[in-house]
């Protein structure tokens, strides 16, 4: 009985090691949220975010679970990896709790005000550029 209590209690402890390695932790930030919204707003017009507009709405691509592109033409990817790189640097230039309004905005731009029918790819690929670019927060919830 004591056996089985204790391999029970390890495999209780691995359990709970694995779940713990694969949380994530996600970062919703609203403008009630934001210290200055004023400079998120001077932020989002002085940097226009064009890279990461052309990044987001490139379409020949997808994404694998890893979050790994997967395409077959080798001038595309060498194009979408120049687009990010740049957005990258365009998010880095922005305030960490401006950068998930800025991409929302872009997107809401893009869709005139997130009606167009490519919304929801749009979103869900901006929401991971963060994660891509290795920057906080690494993913935003719009």
């Amino acid at each position: 009985m004591g056996k089985i209590s204790l391999v029970a209690a390890l495999l209780l402890c691995l359990l709970a090691f694995a779940n713990a390695n694969r949380f994530s932790v996600t970062v919703a930030v609203t403008e009630n949220d934001i210290e200055n919204p004023q400079s998120c707003q001077e932020q989002m017009q002085s940097h226009r975010l064009n890279h990461c507009r052309m990044y987001v709405s490139s379409s020949r691509q997808y994404y694998n679970d890893n979050l790994s592109m997967v395409t077959d033409d080798d001038h595309v990817i060498n194009q979408t990896q120049e687009h990010l790189q740049q957005c990258c640097q365009e998010l880095k230039n922005m305030d960490t709790q401006c950068r998930c309004p800025a991409l929302k905005k872009m997107v809401m731009q893009d869709c005139g005000g997130g009606q167009c029918e490519e919304s929801i790819r749009l979103f869900g690929k901006a929401r991971y550029v963060p994660h891509m670019c290795n920057l906080q927060p690494t993913r935003c919830s719009f």
